[in-house]
Formats: C-alpha cells, sequence, structure tokens
C-alpha cells in the first residue's frame, strides 16, 4: 500500500512507556528537542490554521475533512462528528497554536486534539502502530532497524525522495487550470536540472534533515535561491532576475504573488516615472476555476525588467522586489468576510487575514545613479 494513502496510526502504538504512545509533538520533543524546535516555526506546524478552519463551518465536518488530508493528514486527526468541529472552532479561537511551544508536557494549557498540531511528527513518521525514517546518517541499510527507542524503526529511502512530498505538493491532473494542476510542484521539478542531478526537495526544504521545511514566507530561503543583477544604457535601466537554485517555478502555487517595482527619482527624490510587473500564477473561479495569467519563473530562467524611456529630469531609478506569500489568501478571506455574520467563525477568518498581513516582505531593493 502507498505510504500516503490513508495514512494511518493504528490503536497498538510502538512503545513501552504512556511518552512514547504519546503522539503529540510535545512528546517527541523529549527526546527530538533538535527537530521539534525545528518544526514548530515552520508552516508544517501551522498547517491547521484560523483561515482554513474558520471555513468549515459553513462546509460541514465532512468537506473539512477534504482538507484535513493534507492540512492534519492522520486517521486520527479527522472529524468524526460535527461536534468535533464545533470543538475545534472554539479551541482555535482560544489557543493560537496546538501545541506547546516550549515542547513541555506540563505546560499545555489544554489537551488539545491532535489535529490542531498541523501536520506534526507522527504525520510522517508513524503508520499502523510503527515508527518509519529514513535510513541512519552515513548508511544505506533499509528496513527493520533495532533500537532501544521504540523497539526500533522500519528505514527507508523514500523519506529522502522528493515523491515522499508529492501527496501533499503535487495535485493531480482532475484539478487542472489551463492544463496545469493547481499545484504541480513535483512534476516542476522533474522538468528541472535539479531532478537530473538528483537534488531532492529535501536538499532546500530540510537541509542536513533539519525539519525547518522554509519556503516562500522566509525571506533567506527565498533570497538563497534567486540571482539580481542590474545594467544600464542610454535611457534605460534594466534589473535582471534569476531563478538559480529553485527547483520548481517561482513563486510555486497559486498563493504567493511578487511585485516588481520600479521608480524614476529626480534631484529632489521625487518620483517621476513608474513600471510595475508581477510574477503569480493568477487564477479565478467563474462557474469553475479559470487561469487569467502565469507570469512565474520557471527554473533556471531569466527576466528582464526594463525602465526605459527615462525622461531628462531623472537621476535614479530605484528598483523593489516585494514577496506577498499569501496574497490569494488574503483574497479569499476578504471576500469571506464580507458575508459572514458575527461569530466564531468570523473571528478565526479575521484573525487569519491580520496574519497574513503580517507576512509580506522586501526581498531586493537596489538604486540605480544614471550615467548621462
Amino acid at each position: 500500500m502507498n505510504y500516503w494513502h490513508h495514512p494511518k496510526v493504528g490503536e497498538d502504538i510502538q512503545g513501552e512507556s504512556p511518552l512514547e504512545r504519546n503522539l503529540h509533538p510535545e512528546a517527541c520533543a523529549q527526546c527530538h528537542q533538535q527537530q521539534f524546535n525545528a518544526w514548530k516555526g515552520s508552516r508544517h506546524a501551522l498547517a491547521y490554521s484560523p483561515g482554513l478552519v474558520g471555513q468549515f463551518f459553513s462546509m460541514g465536518h465532512q468537506a473539512g475533512n477534504d482538507c484535513l488530508v493534507c492540512h492534519a493528514p492522520l486517521d486520527r486527526q479527522q472529524y468524526k462528528t460535527p461536534k468535533d468541529l464545533v470543538n475545534s472552532l472554539s479551541l482555535l479561537k482560544r489557543y493560537a497554536k496546538g501545541f506547546d511551544a516550549e515542547g513541555s508536557l506540563d505546560d499545555m494549557p489544554v489537551s488539545l486534539p491532535l489535529r490542531h498540531a498541523g501536520v506534526t511528527c507522527a504525520v510522517c513518521h508513524i503508520r499502523d502502530g510503527q515508527r518509519f525514517g529514513p535510513p541512519r546518517k552515513g548508511t544505506d541499510i533499509v528496513g527493520k532497524l533495532s533500537g532501544a527507542a521504540h523497539g526500533g524503526f522500519i528505514a527507508s529511502k523514500g523519506f529522502e525522495q522528493a515523491n515522499f512530498c508529492a501527496s501533499c505538493h503535487q495535485f493531480p491532473q482532475s484539478y487542472a487550470i489551463n492544463g496545469k494542476p493547481l499545484e504541480n510542484t513535483l512534476e516542476e521539478w522533474k522538468q528541472s536540472r535539479f531532478s537530473r542531478e538528483g537534488v531532492q526537495c529535501q536538499s532546500c526544504h530540510m537541509p542536513d534533515r533539519q525539519h525547518l521545511f522554509r519556503g516562500v514566507h522566509d525571506v533567506d530561503m527565498v533570497r538563497s535561491g534567486l540571482g539580481f543583477d542590474v545594467q544600464q544604457g542610454d535611457g534605460w535601466v534594466r534589473l535582471r532576475m534569476s531563478s538559480v537554485y529553485i527547483g520548481h517555478a517561482f513563486p510555486s502555487y497559486v498563493t504567493p504573488k511578487v511585485n516588481i517595482k520600479a521608480k524614476g527619482l529626480d534631484k529632489y527624490g521625487h518620483e517621476v516615472q513608474t513600471w510595475q510587473w508581477s510574477l503569480q500564477r493568477k487564477v479565478f473561479y467563474d462557474g469553475g476555476w479559470q487561469e487569467a495569467s502565469d507570469t512565474r519563473l520557471m527554473p533556471g530562467e531569466r527576466r528582464v525588467f526594463m525602465a526605459n524611456r527615462l525622461k531628462e529630469d531623472v537621476v535614479q531609478v530605484l528598483f523593489q522586489v516585494d514577496v506577498i506569500p499569501d496574497d490569494f489568501y488574503k483574497g479569499v478571506y476578504e471576500n469571506l468576510l464580507q458575508d459572514m455574520q458575527e461569530g466564531t467563525s468570523r473571528t478565526l477568518i479575521q484573525r487569519a487575514l491580520k496574519d497574513a498581513g503580517k507576512n509580506d516582505y522586501r526581498l531586493y531593493q537596489v538604486t540605480v545613479d544614471r550615467k548621462k
């Protein structure tokens, strides 16, 4: 059976002590503090988010479970009844995180359902009561390995291969818009040089097996994947952006947007000319999902942004590149709030919109003195 097909924890969790049978991330943190500390700041830890769950009340718990397939995938994380959903809404309103950030089992303010921890340790590492993981560092030995903790574990090379991430980060062709699935990350990687060179998703998003899962929300991560340079000529200045170390479209998926702006400034610093561009896969719903445009940067691609026909009084050109990681979600939340009545769901969506606004950042800025 495929590892990700209806992932089940099982009832007979391997391990002799209650701590070993506890599936909450705080329990794992007692021995795996380094991994927990990396994971707790990741988007995986926030996958059971107010913006997601705030929409479930009107959808119903069964439709909500369809979303949890990626946001909280284990069978134990699914809603069993409508009451489960109502309870979760109330708890999420009160507790912003579904785990104790210090990894303490004693300081947890409430015994939160496992689903509140999102894509937690057990999501990847436990199936049918047994622990799974990559081969021990420096070895290629796979299969059942003995050990004092948990009675050992089952080592699989799948943990170090890009396909391991596909269940959530590669949508099927049935979700295609204009011929491309809504999320097409694995296929984009397969068509890049990184696939041919054996550079896996984990190579960048989990360097040295760190559970960071950094992506578009992380400014350093994004900067490390791009190259910038500027040139100028008679009446023009251009910025060139290159996708150097990104193994999929930038930005990936339909959620983020990257704005590029150029400003022609006079000797007083006043703006006298402007140019604007964006990198984004823009989709909309009109009786079905439609693609308005796709201007994203593909692996290895270079894109030129030209500030040309400069006016005589322009003495400097300022380029700014801004990333809006949750651009699509902002629009969704704003639309939802127009029709939502007061209540827990509205409170959660308002929180999600506020949080999304905090994630924007300036990726790059440069000022070029015009040569005459």
